[in-house]
C-alpha cells in the first residue's frame, strides 16, 4: 500500500505519523501524482498545532499545499497532460505529504528545474501573487511586507517590484536585510519604534503579513485601515478585523506558470532550501518550530 503522513488530531509534531493509506483515485478534472517532493509551509505548522482552525480537517488528514511529481493517472475529462509528465501542483485541499496526491491544477516542470525547487514554489507563488492581487497596490504605491526573508516574502518582493510598487521589507536579521535590498526593497529590521521607523519612509498603502507572528497591531496602525492588511496565517486575524489569506481558484490562476518560467530562466530567486525524508515530517515540523532550521524544508518522498 502507498504511504502518507497522517494527521490524527491537532497537537505537537508527534501527531504526524507515516503510515499506510488507500491509493487515491482521481476524480473529474484531477490528476494523480506520484509525488517526488512536497514543500512544508508555516501554514502547515499552524494547522497541525490547532492554531489555525479556519482550515477544518477530516480524520486522517494529509498536510501539504504543494508538491511536484510525475503524473500517474488521469481523472475523467482531463486533457492537455499525459501519464508520465513531470509537473508541479498547488493542492488547495492539502495532501502533499504522501507518495500519491490528487491535484486539480498543475504546471509542467521544466527539465532544468529540480524536483525540490518545483515542490517549494507552488504555494509561495500563489500566496505572493494572490495577496498582491487582493491588496491591489498601484504602481508608485508603498507596500509594507512583514516576513520579507521568508519563502512567500522573497517572491512577493520580486513580483511587487516588477509592478513598480515600492516595498518596505520588515526583516529579523542583517542577512534578511541584505537579501531584501538585493531584491529591490527597502529593509527595516524589526524592533523598538518599528511603526515610527516605517512611517518615516512615507505613507503606506497596504501591508502584507507573510510572517504570521503577531505583527497585526503594527500592521493596522501603519495603514489605519484593517481592510488594507492581509495575513497569511496569524490566528488572531479576526481580532483585528484583518483578512486571512486563503487560496481560491481565481485569485492568481497564472502565478505558478509565471514564476516557474522565471525560475527556469534564472530570473527568480527563492528562499534557500534544505531537504528531509518525507517519513520524518514530524521532525521537520519540530525543527522549524524550534528555530533550529532557517531554510525552507522540502520533504523528499521515498
Amino acid at each position: 500500500m502507498p504511504k502518507a503522513v497522517i494527521l490524527d488530531g491537532y497537537g505537537p509534531p508527534d501527531v504526524l505519523t507515516w503510515t499506510d493509506v488507500p491509493l487515491p483515485e482521481p476524480g473529474p478534472g484531477q490528476v494523480r501524482l506520484r509525488v517526488r517532493a512536497a514543500g512544508v509551509s508555516p501554514t502547515d505548522l499552524a494547522i497541525r498545532s490547532g492554531h489555525l482552525k479556519a482550515f477544518p480537517l477530516p480524520p486522517r488528514a494529509v498536510l501539504g499545499f504543494e508538491a511536484a511529481g510525475t503524473v500517474d493517472a488521469l481523472g475523467p475529462g482531463v486533457t492537455g497532460v499525459a501519464v508520465g509528465d513531470e509537473v508541479a501542483a498547488l493542492l488547495p485541499h492539502l495532501g502533499g505529504y504522501a507518495e500519491y496526491a490528487l491535484a486539480p491544477a498543475w504546471t509542467p516542470k521544466p527539465p532544468g528545474v529540480s524536483w525540490v525547487d518545483a515542490a517549494a514554489l507552488p504555494s509561495s507563488a500563489e500566496a505572493a501573487a494572490g495577496v498582491l492581487n487582493q491588496l491591489d497596490v498601484q504602481p508608485g504605491g508603498v507596500l509594507v511586507l512583514f516576513g520579507g526573508g521568508g519563502a512567500v516574502g522573497v517572491i512577493a518582493t520580486q513580483l511587487a517590484v516588477s509592478r513598480a510598487v515600492s516595498v518596505v521589507s520588515v526583516v529579523r536579521s542583517a542577512t534578511d536585510a541584505e537579501l531584501a535590498r538585493a531584491l529591490g526593497a527597502t529593509p527595516i529590521e524589526t524592533g523598538a519604534d518599528l511603526v515610527a521607523r516605517v512611517r518615516a519612509e512615507g505613507p503606506v498603502d497596504a501591508v502584507f503579513d507573510a510572517a504570521g507572528t503577531g505583527v497585526l497591531a503594527a500592521a493596522v496602525a501603519l495603514t489605519g485601515d484593517p481592510d488594507r492588511v492581509i495575513t497569511l496565517s496569524d490566528p488572531h486575524a479576526g481580532d483585528f478585523n484583518v483578512r486571512l489569506s486563503a487560496p481560491t481558484p481565481d485569485r492568481a490562476p497564472g502565478a505558478l506558470a509565471e514564476t516557474m518560467a522565471l525560475l527556469a530562466e534564472g530570473r527568480l530567486r527563492m528562499r534557500t532550501r534544505t531537504t528531509m525524508p518525507m517519513p520524518l515530517a514530524a521532525e521537520a515540523h519540530r525543527r522549524l518550530e524550534s528555530g533550529a532550521v532557517h531554510e525552507r524544508i522540502v520533504l523528499v518522498a521515498p
